[in-house]
């Protein structure tokens, strides 16, 4: 809903869900103002998935096809994938896999193992397999 429209045509808030739902509006002095010009385009729906404290696991690819922002587990580096596997974890590496084989548009890691003070090798193995990697840290914010 544009606000300089509802300024423009003194349009009261309870016409507002109508014209958001596609109706035009009628002004007091039967003036029909098509709905076109009264809003904008929506903005595109945008995907988030959390993939945490699981192995890797191809069956879940079409279910997070094209997402905007996946947040997927990356325990270990590929040099413990046996340990991830035993352990029901994924490694960087194959967080990266999941992230490349579905498209999505951004890679978050995290639920890092304690054996990694220094998380560099982690992303490091992501982005060699998906470039739009980045690490899931305290206070770190990231836009879907």
């Amino acid at each position: 809903m544009r606000k300089d429209k509802i300024k423009e045509f003194d349009i009261h808030f309870k016409f507002i869900p109508e014209i958001k739902a596609g109706a035009n509006f009628t002004t007091a002095t039967g003036q029909v103002i098509p709905n076109l010009e009264l809003t904008d385009a929506p903005l595109p729906p945008r995907a988030y998935a959390f993939c945490s404290d699981t192995a890797y696991h191809e069956p879940i690819l079409s279910q997070i096809q094209g997402i905007d922002l996946l947040y997927h587990e990356a325990t270990f580096t590929k040099e413990f994938e046996e340990r991830a596997a035993l352990t029901l974890h994924s490694t960087a590496e194959q967080a990266a896999l999941m992230a490349k084989k579905a498209g999505v548009k951004r890679l978050l890691l995290g639920h890092f193992s304690a054996k990694y003070p220094i998380l560099s090798p982690l992303l490091s193995e992501a982005r060699a397999v998906f470039g739009a990697s980045d690490l899931g840290v305290e206070g770190k914010v990231f836009g879907v």
